[in-house]
C-alpha cells in the first residue's frame, strides 16, 4: 500500500506505449506518433511532478493534521493551546525550563541589569505563546511540526504559514504541508464564507480549491477573537454568526464536496488564558490572563466557555479514531486525485483543442477542395477555349489567304505548293501560339493553386494560434498556483512534413512543364494531306478557269478542315492528359489534407485510449479506498 504513488507513477508512464510506432518502417507514422507522444508528455508532466512531490512528503506512520488558513487567523495560538493541553513533550520541556530560569532570575539577578535583561529575553522566548504571531504579516514563514502522544495514539500537528500573506515566500511550505496531512483544519477568524479573488488575483476560495481539493477530510475552525472576557458570558457565537457559518458550510461543501465535514467554533485566545502557566508577570499575556480570570475565576471554566474542551474531545475521540485507515485513505485519495486531474486535462484538451482543431481543419479542407476543383475546371476550360480560338483563327486566316491566292488564277501545282508551304509555316506558328497560351494558363493555375494552399496553411496556423490561446486548467497541482496549460502543437512538424506542401508547384512534378514541347505537332496537318485535285479534274480545269478555282477552293477547304480537325483532336488528346495530370495532383493534395486531419484524429483516439486506461487506474484506486472503508466498518 505504501508504494501507491510509485505504482500510479509507473502506470501513467506506461501509457506512453500507446503512442509507440507499431511499424518502424513507416517514417511518417513514426513522426505523427512522436508528436502525439510529446503532446501526452506535456499533459502528464504536472501529474508526474505532483506524484514525485507526494512521494517526498508522504506520511504513513503518524496521523497528521495541518492547520491551514489566512494570515492572522490564530492558527499558532490554537496549536499552542493544543500543545499545552496534550502536554506535548517539547512544550512541557519548555515550560519546565522557563520555571527554573524564572526562579533563578528572581533569586539571583534582580540587581544586575545587564544579566537581568539577557535572562528576560530568554524567558520571553520560552514563555507560553512564544510561537504566536505579533501582528506582523507572515510571522510564520516555515511549517512547524509538533508531535503528540495521547491515549497511546501518535499524531502530528502542522502549523502552516498563512495563505494570504506573501505567498511566494511560503508556497512550497504550504504545498508540502497539505501533501503530508491526512486531515485539514481551515482556520478563519470570521464566520463569513471565503471570498473569491479579484481580477488577476486568486481569492481564498480559489486557493482552497487548488490546495485542499485532494484532501479526504477538511474541517473549518471558526476561531473567534475575544478581547473582552464579558463577551463570553452569553455564549461563544451568536445567532447571526451561526447563520453565517451555515452559508460558509454550504460554500465549502460546494468547493470540496464530500470531503468537507463541517465546522467547529472556538476562541483560542480565551483558551490560551485558561491553559498558559509559563508567563512573565506584568507582560501583555499575563495582564490579559488576569483580566479573564477576574471574570471567570477558574481556568478550567475558560476551556469550556471558549469551546476549547469540546474541540480537544472531538480531536481525541473522533478525528483520531481509525487513524491508520484514514492515513491509507488519505494517501490513496491524493494519488486518485492526480489520476482524475490528468483524465480531466486530457478530456479538456480533446474538447477545447483537438476537436475544434479537427473541425476547423475539415472546414478549411472542404473549402480548399472546392477552390482546387474550381481552379482545375477553369484551367481545363481556359485550355480548351484558348486552343479553340487559336485553331479557329488559324483556319480563318489560312482559308482567307488561300482563297485570295486562288483568285489570282494559280495553277494546281502552285496551289498545292502554296498550301503545303503555308501549312508548314502557319502550323508551326499555331503550335507556338497554343504552347504560349497553354503556358500562360498553366502559370495562372500554378499560381492559384499555390495561393490556395498558402491560404490554407495560414488559416491552419491562425486556427492553431487561436486554440493555443485557450487556457486549459491542467488540474489541482499544488506545486504552484499557476496551472494554466497550453498545448503547443508543432505547426512545422504538423504541416511541412506532409506531401501536401511538397505538391506546391506540383505541375512541374507531374510533367506539365513538358506538355508544351512542340515535337510531333508539325506532322499533324501534312501527314494525312491528300492531293488537292484529281488528275481528271485537273485536265477539265485547264479549259474552265472558274471551275478550276471552284475545285481548288473546295479541295483547300476540305484539306484545311481535315488538318484543323486533326490539330483539334491532337490538342483535345493532350488536354485530356492534362486533365488526368491535374486530377492526380488535386487528389495528391486532397490526400495531404486528409493525412493532416487523420493525424489529429489519430492523436485524439490515442489520447482517448490513455483517458480510458487512466479510468482503470482510477477504479483500482477507488476499490482500494473502499476496501479500507469496509475494513474500518467491520
Amino acid at each position: 500500500m505504501k508504494d501507491i504513488y510509485l505504482g500510479v507513477e509507473k502506470s501513467i508512464k506506461d501509457l506512453q506505449s500507446i503512442f509507440k510506432n507499431a511499424d518502424d518502417k513507416d517514417e511518417k507514422l513514426k513522426q505523427f506518433n512522436q508528436e502525439a507522444l510529446e503532446v501526452f508528455q506535456k499533459l502528464e508532466r504536472e501529474s508526474l511532478k505532483e506524484l514525485e512531490s507526494l512521494k517526498n512528503n508522504e506520511e504513513w506512520e503518524n496521523f497528521t493534521i495541518a492547520f491551514y488558513g489566512e494570515t492572522g487567523a490564530g492558527k499558532s495560538t490554537l496549536i499552542e493551546c493544543l500543545r499545552m493541553f496534550f502536554k506535548e513533550q517539547s512544550k512541557a520541556d519548555q515550560q519546565e525550563r522557563f520555571k527554573r530560569l524564572y526562579s533563578n532570575y528572581q533569586n539571583n539577578y534582580q540587581n544586575d541589569e545587564r544579566k537581568k535583561q539577557a535572562i528576560l529575553n530568554e524567558l520571553t522566548s520560552l514563555q507560553d505563546g512564544a510561537i504566536i504571531g505579533d501582528g506582523r504579516s507572515d510571522f510564520t514563514l516555515k511549517t512547524r511540526s509538533y508531535s503528540f502522544q495521547y491515549n497511546h495514539q501518535n499524531f502530528v500537528l502542522l502549523d502552516v504559514p498563512g495563505i494570504e500573506g506573501s505567498e511566494q515566500k511560503v508556497i512550497d511550505q504550504i504545498s508540502n504541508a497539505t501533501q503530508k496531512a491526512h486531515a485539514i483544519f481551515y482556520v478563519t477568524k470570521t464566520p463569513n464564507p471565503p471570498q473569491k479573488g479579484e481580477e488577476g488575483k486568486r481569492g481564498t476560495i480559489e486557493k482552497i480549491q487548488k490546495q485542499l481539493d485532494s484532501q479526504t477530510e477538511v474541517w473549518t475552525i471558526f476561531n473567534k477573537p475575544i478581547n473582552n472576557p464579558r463577551a463570553l458570558k452569553d455564549g461563544l457565537i451568536n445567532e447571526s454568526e451561526k447563520e453565517s457559518l451555515k452559508i460558509l458550510n454550504k460554500e465549502m461543501k460546494n468547493i470540496l464536496g464530500k470531503h468537507y465535514m463541517g465546522y467547529k467554533a472556538v476562541s483560542a485566545q480565551a483558551a490560551f488564558y485558561g491553559l498558559s502557566q509559563a508567563l512573565i508577570p506584568e507582560t501583555d499575556f499575563d495582564k490579559k490572563k488576569q483580566k479573564f480570570l477576574e471574570i471567570f475565576k477558574v481556568e478550567e471554566l475558560l476551556l469550556y466557555k471558549s469551546h476549547f474542551k469540546p474541540l480537544v474531545e472531538f480531536i481525541a475521540e473522533n478525528l483520531l479514531e481509525n487513524s491508520c485507515t484514514k492515513i491509507i485513505q488519505s494517501n490513496c485519495n491524493k494519488a486518485l486525485k492526480v489520476v482524475e486531474e490528468l483524465q480531466n486535462t486530457i478530456k479538456t484538451t480533446i474538447e477545447k483543442q483537438i476537436d475544434p482543431m479537427i473541425k476547423e481543419m475539415q472546414e478549411h479542407q472542404q473549402e480548399a477542395r472546392y477552390n482546387l476543383d474550381r481552379s482545375r475546371e477553369k484551367f481545363i476550360s481556359d485550355l480548351e477555349k484558348s486552343a479553340a480560338r487559336k485553331i479557329n483563327q488559324f483556319e480563318s486566316d489560312f482559308r482567307k489567304e488561300m482563297h485570295e491566292r486562288i483568285e489570282r488564277d494559280i495553277g494546281n501545282n502552285e496551289c498545292k505548293e502554296i498550301f503545303d508551304n503555308e501549312l508548314k509555316q502557319r502550323e508551326t506558328k499555331l503550335i507556338e501560339d497554343i504552347k504560349r497560351r497553354f503556358k500562360e494558363c498553366a502559370e495562372r493555375f500554378d499560381k492559384q493553386i499555390k495561393e490556395y494552399i498558402e491560404q490554407l496553411e495560414e488559416r491552419i496556423k491562425d486556427s492553431l494560434a487561436m486554440l493555443e490561446r485557450i487556457s486549459i486548467d491542467s488540474g489541482n497541482f499544488n506545486t504552484n498556483f499557476n496551472t494554466n496549460f497550453n498545448t503547443d502543437f508543432n505547426i512545422d512538424n504538423g504541416i511541412d512534413g506532409f506531401a501536401l506542401w511538397g505538391s506546391i508547384g506540383g505541375l512541374a512534378l507531374l510533367g506539365i512543364a513538358n506538355f508544351w514541347n512542340p515535337i510531333g505537332w508539325v506532322e499533324i496537318g501534312i501527314a494525312g494531306l491528300v492531293a488537292l485535285v484529281g488528275v481528271g479534274k485537273s485536265v477539265w480545269g485547264f479549259f474552265d478557269s472558274d471551275y478550276k478555282k471552284s475545285q481548288q477552293r473546295k479541295e483547300v477547304d476540305k484539306n484545311l478542315d481535315e488538318a484543323c480537325e486533326k490539330i483539334a483532336e491532337n490538342v483535345k488528346s493532350r488536354i485530356e492528359s492534362y486533365k488526368k495530370g491535374t486530377l492526380g495532383m488535386i487528389e495528391e493534395l486532397n490526400a495531404g489534407f486528409n493525412e493532416f486531419v487523420n493525424h489529429y484524429e489519430r492523436m485524439k483516439r490515442q489520447l482517448e485510449e490513455a483517458h480510458e486506461k487512466l479510468g482503470y487506474i482510477s477504479n483500482s484506486t477507488h476499490l482500494t479506498i473502499s476496501k479500507q472503508g469496509a475494513c474500518n466498518e467491520e
